[in-house]
């Protein structure tokens, strides 16, 4: 009589699909994913941490700057360039450090138009130094507001920009993902900041992010910076400055979508966190 072999395999469900458990050699654990992602979040906000302590304690210390602070904030609310390029000089030496502290700053907590920082870095230090001062400065911005997001997860960053704001990005973000900071940083018309507070919440990988805010800030930063470099002041050529800022990268997402789409895609599949 032969003998009956018992089958180890697990049953079939009536759907038809094998139902399959996670192999624990290939799953990494949840303490090994918070591992990797401590020391990103970690460097990302440092500087955040180190701007927070700084501002507090002069703030607290301080009611000059205090003063001096409310009037940056004034002068960023009314867009006036002029202005906030006289507010800089008075701080000699320091303007560059003033100013990439300003970016990170409104970048946390924006009070107005960002893009004046870039028009005037122009205007004081030059096309070459202005624009790579405001063009690091973006991007190490865009690495805390994506830091903090990734800390405090989504309620955190509700409390920070408001459901309603968050909400505005949310379908784009989970449709296009890194693609979307690219177009948040090139039209003008969008909160970048916004959108990097939406990416930290999502499963957009760091390099990924950090390249496509790069790529992204690059033709702005240049525009602005030739825009501050030729000291032109007229709320024209802003606006000027602003609607072609916007129509030509348009003109070049609508050529190049689907090739620039495959490309962040490939970056952000082979990126790690």
């Amino acid at each position: 009589m032969p003998q009956r072999v018992e089958c180890s395999e697990p049953p079939v469900p009536d759907g038809g699909f094998t139902a399959m458990t996670p192999d624990p050699a290939r799953e990494p654990s949840t303490e090994e994913g918070r591992g990797d992602r401590a020391v990103p979040i970690a460097l990302s906000l440092l500087p955040a941490l180190i701007l927070v302590m700084a501002g507090a304690a002069l703030v607290g210390f301080s009611p000059a700057f205090r003063a001096e602070l409310g009037v940056a904030w004034e002068i960023l609310r009314e867009g006036e360039p002029e202005g906030l390029r006289v507010w800089l000089l008075q701080f000699g030496a320091w303007a560059p450090v003033i100013s990439g502290l300003l970016q990170i700053a409104t970048s946390i907590f924006p009070p107005g138009p960002s893009f004046l920082l870039g028009i005037v870095n122009a205007m004081l230090f030059g096309i070459v130094l202005g624009g790579l001062l405001t063009l690091g400065t973006q991007i190490l911005a865009a690495a805390i507001c994506f830091g903090i997001a990734r800390a405090v997860g989504r309620p955190g960053v509700v409390r920070l920009v408001s459901e309603d704001r968050l909400a505005r990005v949310d379908g784009f973000m989970q449709r296009r993902g890194v693609l979307t900071v690219f177009v948040g940083r090139v039209i003008p018309f969008i909160n970048p900041d916004l959108v990097s507070y939406a990416a930290g919440v999502t499963g957009i990988r760091w390099p990924a992010f950090l390249l496509a805010v790069g790529a992204g800030a690059v033709p702005s930063t240049i525009f602005y910076s030739v825009i501050g470099a030729t000291a032109i002041e007229a709320t024209g050529w802003v606006l000027v400055g602003v609607v072609t800022s916007a129509v030509l990268p348009l003109l070049v997402l609508l050529v190049y979508r689907r090739r620039l789409s495959r490309w962040l895609s490939s970056r952000e599949s082979g990126g790690a966190e």
